[in-house]
């Protein structure tokens, strides 16, 4: 029985270290504060968690704007894919999906609240 508990153990601490550190970067437009929050070394076809933080010109979190994500890759264009981002309250709101390949994308976080949108992108190295 130990020797199973110490292998659970020992299991659990290899998938937590395997993950690293979050990336967290804020844009302001307009007044609303957008931080896009998502794993510092994305691999593809690996499902991807994204974080959104709003909050307004005082510094309130935002509950209740429509969130998604366009993400597209320029330098080679495949279409974009476009997750719904859903509210996790306190301001935050989450998506999921992957990377179809590896290089530079782009991932602009699009914020439709109080009759305006509001757009910041951002830039992520992907690799395979």
């Amino acid at each position: 029985m130990r020797v199973f508990c110490f292998l659970v153990v020992m299991l659990v601490v290899v998938a937590c270290s395997r993950g690293a550190a979050p990336v967290r970067e804020t844009q302001i437009v307009d007044g609303l504060t957008i931080t896009l929050e998502t794993p510092d070394r994305p691999r593809i076809n690996t499902a991807v968690d994204f974080v959104v933080l709003l909050h307004d010109r005082q510094g309130n979190v935002i509950n209740g704007a429509y969130v998604y994500l366009d993400l597209d890759m320029p330098a080679m264009p495949m279409g974009v894919t476009r997750p719904v981002a859903s509210p996790d309250g306190e301001g935050r709101y989450w998506a999921r999906t992957a990377y179809t390949m590896e290089g530079l994308w782009e991932i602009t976080v699009v914020v439709e609240w109080e009759a305006t949108t509001y757009r910041a992108t951002f830039r992520r190295d992907v690799l395979q």
